[in-house]
């Protein structure tokens, strides 16, 4: 699969199926990459990859060779010779900025070559751009917008004109995606104070001293943004909105971004004493009950009976893998339930693949013995040191009906697995959301190397879903693959595959009794992968 995927990054002679689109036949079925694709993948990627190791000359004169237009070629169908020119500029692009780094290199001992370096790379950035622009333009237009007022009356529009409006008509779809959204939150929200900046820079705080930091792409998402943090997926998040500087005509481009830094983390620690008081009690009963000699052995005891009775879910990778960019994100701090933590990097609860010792599986008794020998005085500073004064857990947000699931999404995997054994109700933790997108293609939702029978059934489920009202949107089709717009999902692991879903079904159903079925799901549909699959897709 992975040849097959290599010839993807180049458009078909055959078929002119553009970058990262499969090959398909006459009567627009998806199948294998066409034989001539393979070989000008071979051709292409030789250019690009093999011949790293060659002088940037020498490699330009391989890609001019490569790149001629074959205008008499009969075989070629129409708009070819287009997508060709895109293929053309990405083999520059290379070239350009490994001449850059060659001149670099070839001055050292006489000059300062970063200035050459760094001109070669912005040359080469315009050149992506303007690759990315032409595929954009002939391959794709009903994908990507533009603001046709803009382009009114003008036959030939320079690029520069034609970047400025793919931007604006960017801007006009997001916001009129983004009015659909609020519909389908029915409970209202915290009542927050919020402040938007044209760089796309967003701070909130909530009536209850939360903190949100974050970007968005224009004002319109704040809610969106904050919604990850709201009691469930059905809270609407009442916002006094203010804006920062004027209000832009394209996507603001988040440069630099605010973030949550270790002193809100420290905050939020000290701001929720009754989580920490509910924490060192729990620790202090441990003491209790655990005799220090038995430490290890209550340990061992423990991991096991917590892989057996909630093993983890998957990593939650769906938004990852869709092809829209990034358009909001959002960060706070906050105490949060332990139990909620579904997934913590390593799959088994305790047993961490390192190569130092000291971080692999002895790392948990070790750590458990030093918790339970502190003194019950000082355990509030021992945790605030060991959870907010030393780099935050960080966790990936996934908001639920009842409430939020958590993912590790970085630092703290050791914590995490050692709150979870000894069964400690709380943590503090650095929280991450990114906003759902608003396209979910099926294709990067499943591993299509299952063939064409998974991808129909998922097509089929998001119609059940949309059906039943677990899923608000449009479902189109790209070929045999389905496309969903998505406007909310009040349970986003409902997209996924059979084995997400039911994973997450089961780990929600642990956490949060009967929510699921108070949404209109089945008791009997969430006992397992084989009970969902039946009533998804029965």
């Amino acid at each position: 699969m992975a040849a097959d995927w290599d010839a993807l990054d180049w458009t078909c002679p055959t078929c002119a199926a553009s970058g990262r689109k499969t090959c398909i036949t006459k009567d627009g079925r998806p199948r294998l990459s066409h034989l001539s694709r393979r070989l000008t993948s071979i051709l292409l990627q030789f250019a690009v990859r093999r011949g790293v190791g060659q002088p940037p000359a020498e490699r330009a004169r391989i890609v001019r060779s490569l790149t001629t237009a074959q205008e008499s070629d009969a075989s070629a169908r129409e708009g070819y010779l287009w997508h060709q020119a895109t293929d053309e500029l990405f083999l520059w692009d290379q070239v350009v900025a490994a001449a850059g780094r060659h001149a670099a290199a070839a001055v050292e001992q006489h000059l300062d070559g970063d200035e050459l370096r760094d001109t070669a790379e912005q040359a080469a950035h315009r050149i992506t751009e303007a690759r990315e622009l032409l595929h954009e333009w002939h391959g794709e237009r009903a994908e990507y917008p533009l603001d046709e007022e803009l382009l009114a009356g003008v036959l030939r529009p320079a690029p520069s004109l034609l970047a400025r409006a793919r931007r604006r008509g960017d801007l006009q779809r997001l916001e009129a995606d983004l009015a659909r959204r609020p519909v389908h939150l029915d409970r209202p929200g915290g009542t927050w104070a919020a402040m938007w900046h044209s760089d796309g820079a967003l701070t909130a705080h909530r009536d209850d001293g939360l903190c949100v930091r974050g970007w968005s792409a224009t004002p319109d998402a704040a809610e969106q943004a904050l919604q990850s943090f709201e009691a469930t997926s059905r809270h609407r998040p009442q916002i006094t909105l203010t804006l920062h500087g004027e209000r832009p005509e394209v996507p603001a481009a988040g440069d630099d971004p605010p973030g949550i830094d270790r002193a809100d983390v420290l905050r939020a620690f000290d701001a929720d004493r009754a989580a920490l008081d509910t924490t060192v009690a729990a620790i202090t009963h441990l003491q209790r009950v655990w005799p220090e000699h038995e430490i290890s052995d209550r340990v061992r005891a423990a991991t096991t009976q917590l892989q057996t009775s909630a093993p983890q879910s998957p990593y939650f990778g769906l938004y990852n893998r869709q092809r829209e960019h990034y358009w909001a994100f959002s960060e706070s701090a906050a105490w949060v339930r332990t139990d909620a933590i579904v997934h913590a990097v390593d799959t088994v609860w305790g047993d961490f693949d390192r190569l130092e010792a000291s971080r692999g599986p002895s790392w948990i008794p070790r750590a458990a013995r030093e918790l339970l020998t502190t003194e019950p005085e000082q355990l509030a500073a021992f945790l605030r040191h060991h959870l907010a004064e030393e780099p935050a857990i960080s966790l990936g947000v996934i908001n639920g009906p009842a409430g939020p699931l958590y993912n590790v999404s970085s630092d703290g995997t050791h914590r995490t697995h050692l709150f979870r054994i000894l069964g400690l109700p709380w943590m503090i933790a650095k929280l991450y959301a990114r906003i759902p997108p608003r396209r979910f293609d099926v294709a990067s939702v499943i591993d299509t190397a299952k063939g064409m029978t998974e991808v129909e059934r998922v097509g089929r489920g998001w119609h059940t879903l949309l059906e039943r009202g677990l899923l608000h949107g449009h479902i189109g089709y790209e070929g045999a693959f389905a496309v969903l717009d998505l406007d909310h999902a009040p349970a986003p692991w409902l997209l996924g595959d059979a084995a997400l879903a039911s994973s997450y079904n089961t780990a929600y159903e642990r956490v949060y009794p009967g929510a699921l079925s108070e949404l209109g799901i089945p008791a009997a549909a969430l006992t397992g992968r084989e009970a969902w699959e039946q009533w998804l897709y029965g």
